[in-house]
């Protein structure tokens, strides 16, 4: 495996970036046998600003323009292919193997020591190592380019919501009919059949949401582990002269990313992907209860326009609640490796001053946060009871109304007030 390391050390080098041999070696993990994960040579890599991936390829197939690439040989021996002239079996190919010179071997001599795997490798077109994650230059974006990378797994979530939410329909329609058809004629048969189906609906609505919040949990973790690793290798990577004034506090602010992995396996994310589904419930609404789609199809622009407007001044009050607990916390940790010297230089009062202040600070804009956070939480609730309200109000209307196309039944009141 380590000359695996050597020649794609080589690699860079013939792509003018070079990668010392030993920065690579240094960085990537090892198993109990000392043997290199070839995942994490990946990622070091790619945090060293090189597009590259483990491939299984015939060699007649290897691109004469993607060299240079690390072909793995018999007997854990590997080279790089600098230049492949001719084609099919007519190829020859110019390879180097350690320090040796240069040399030109045929396609047929070669196929006997290539194993089948190939390493490609190649510099990225922008490169900016200042970044916070460095698999993801895109720093506003870098949280979707996470959740664009394990879309597999998302993607099946997104066709167990469709399922899911298909089903959460079944309940309001149940209801509609048993009020509108099965209680005025008695027909104690049909409610039997409709209840056994509406019974199987829950059951398999029961089943996808388990297996909804699998697939997000796995998700979760595998993008926890690609985040947890580009932050820790961007701690080793700090240069002397950038180390943080607090080591505490610094830590502290890594701790906190802990919140985006449970954002990502918590409801906040289902909650996304279940948002386009208001559409299929207002159009369901419309169906059953006509013009009492228009309450809650009104009352949700209400809600998104007030959540977008407080949005600004949550996020100042958490940003500040973060650096006044990040700064809390570095003391607490700077203090308690210091406390020799603090006793020493009677500076205990100092920092008990400091320990004040900072959580005085913390609690001021935690309190702020908690306020606009209850606000919004308590104006949703509201906003969905006068929904409530409103669609038995103007229900009530519609039940007698003039218009025998606007007329509703007493069944599409109680399964609108569901489906709202």
């Amino acid at each position: 495996m380590n000359n695996i390391i050597k020649h794609l050390a080589l690699a860079t080098r013939l792509l003018g970036s070079p990668v010392a041999e030993a920065a690579l070696s240094a960085n990537v993990v090892r198993d109990a046998q000392l043997d290199v994960d070839l995942s994490s040579l990946r990622e070091v890599l790619l945090s060293h600003g090189f597009e590259n991936h483990l491939s299984k390829r015939p060699l007649r197939e290897i691109p004469s323009l993607a060299v240079p690439v690390v072909i793995l040989l018999n007997q854990q021996e590997a080279a790089v292919i600098s230049a492949i002239e001719g084609s099919g079996d007519n190829r020859v190919y110019t390879i180097r193997q350690g320090d040796a010179p240069e040399q030109k071997i045929s396609h047929q001599d070669l196929q006997t020591r290539y194993t089948g795997f190939t390493w490609f490798i190649k510099p990225k077109i922008t490169q900016d190592l200042r970044s916070d994650l460095p698999e993801y230059n895109m720093s506003k974006a870098w949280f979707w380019r996470v959740i664009w990378r394990y879309r597999s797994y998302y993607n099946q979530v997104l066709i167990s919501s469709i399922l899911i939410n298909a089903l959460a329909l079944v309940s309001s329609l149940y209801v509609l009919n048993v009020y509108d058809r099965v209680v005025p004629n008695q027909a104690y048969d049909t409610l039997w059949v409709l209840t056994i189906g509406v019974v199987l609906a829950i059951t398999f609505e029961f089943i996808a949401k388990q297996i909804r919040a699998y697939l997000t949990d796995v998700a979760g973790k595998k993008a926890d582990l690609t985040i947890s690793a580009a932050l820790f290798r961007r701690v080793m990577a700090l240069r002397l002269a950038e180390r943080p004034a607090s080591s505490g506090s610094y830590a502290n602010n890594l701790r906190d990313f802990e919140s985006v992995r449970e954002f990502m396996t918590s409801a906040g994310i289902l909650t996304l992907i279940d948002l386009p589904f208001f559409l299929l419930f207002i159009f369901v609404i419309y169906m059953v209860g006509g013009q009492l789609a228009f309450i809650p199809l009104a009352i949700i622009p209400i809600i998104v326009i007030v959540g977008l407007t407080i949005q600004p001044f949550l996020a100042r009050y958490i940003l500040a609640s973060m650096k006044e607990g990040s700064q809390r916390q570095g003391l607490a940790v700077e203090a308690v490796e210091g406390v020799e010297t603090l006793k020493a230089n009677n500076a205990a009062p100092w920092a008990q001053k400091r320990w004040d202040r900072f959580t005085a600070a913390s609690a001021y804009y935690g309190m702020k946060v908690k306020g606009i956070s209850s606000f919004m939480l308590n104006f949703t609730v509201g906003m969905q009871q006068l929904n409530t309200v409103f669609l038995v109000f103007f229900g009530a209307y519609l039940v007698h109304a003039e218009n025998p196309d606007h007329r509703i039944s007493m069944g599409a009141i109680i399964a609108c007030v569901i489906l709202s």
